[in-house]
């Protein structure tokens, strides 16, 4: 049953009987606190919840799930997972293609992650040298880091993508959706998480690869690549390293058999070894190993 916009659960909420609240969707948007946004918003799109919505969880949505300390979520984002949940329990598949890794295909002798490389290519759902790929490496800003992003784009050659079907996008100019969305795959190296996730922002690239996620184009992280896709890069409250929020937990990359999962995060802390991915389906993930 769906009883709010938002995915918060209504019906157990102690303010229902006590204030006489009838909740956002019988008030229109007007429960007992007064006009809430998120929820005019929903409504003003057409939707029947926040889930239909493309690029969930939007800026207002996200401060609400994850940041606010009084009402938020416990665990945070739950109610951003229980709009996707009815997405998906209506019989449409989204995030379906999200691959997040710590190093790439190959380790730095060249030697292929075959596990890792072969998932790409199952999720590809094409052969490799029809796939086109938007190439992000605007997170590599240094010397080694530029290195490391041009051994990236050799991984892909060396599993079978053609030179001619690579377009590197540096986020130094704004394209549309509908561009963005003549690609196969969306691939962001390794590099300054933060750097790339500020110019991820102000390019206008950051909703419109929620968009891409949504609509199962399949996004592949290397590293700082795959920082943010997580609810918050920093591991933290604050609104500036918003993550894109593609997975319900935080990670750690280039991990040790000695790195230990932190116990003090309201979500999932995975500690992403350099012969790991992640594949993320919907709410669900699963350790893909080399």
């Amino acid at each position: 049953m769906i009883d709010s916009r938002c995915g918060l659960h209504c019906n157990g909420c102690q303010w229902k009987e006590s204030h006489g609240c009838g909740g956002c969707i019988e008030t229109m948007g007007n429960p007992f606190h007064g006009e809430c946004h998120i929820a005019r918003c929903c409504q003003g799109k057409g939707h029947t919840h926040c889930g239909e919505c493309e690029i969930i969880p939007c800026s207002n949505l996200y401060r609400y799930s994850y940041l606010d300390r009084e009402h938020g979520d416990n665990p945070e984002g739950e109610r951003v997972k229980v709009c996707r949940s009815r997405v998906m329990e209506g019989g449409k598949k989204i995030y379906q293609k999200i691959l997040l890794t710590s190093a790439g295909f190959e380790d730095m002798k060249g030697e292929g992650k075959p596990n890792i490389t072969d998932c790409f290519l199952r999720l590809l759902e094409k052969a490799a040298e029809e796939a086109k790929v938007l190439f992000i490496p605007a997170a590599a800003i240094d010397e080694e880091e530029l290195k490391m992003a041009d051994w990236c784009y050799r991984e892909l050659l060396h599993i079978g993508i053609l030179p001619e079907n690579i377009q590197t996008y540096n986020l130094e100019y704004e394209i549309t959706t509908e561009e963005a969305m003549s690609y196969d795959v969306i691939y962001f190296t390794g590099g300054n998480t933060r750097h790339l996730l500020k110019v991820l922002k102000s390019s206008g690239f950051f909703s419109i690869v929620k968009k891409l996620a949504y609509r199962n184009k399949l996004f592949v992280g290397v590293s700082a690549g795959s920082l943010i896709a997580t609810p918050n890069i920093a591991h933290s409250k604050e609104e500036e390293t918003e993550g894109l929020c593609l997975i319900q937990a935080y990670l750690s990359v280039h991990c040790t058999a000695d790195s230990s999962q932190r116990k003090d995060l309201p979500l999932p802390h995975i500690c992403l070894k350099d012969n790991q991915a992640i594949l993320v389906t919907g709410n669900e993930y699963q350790i893909i190993e080399d």
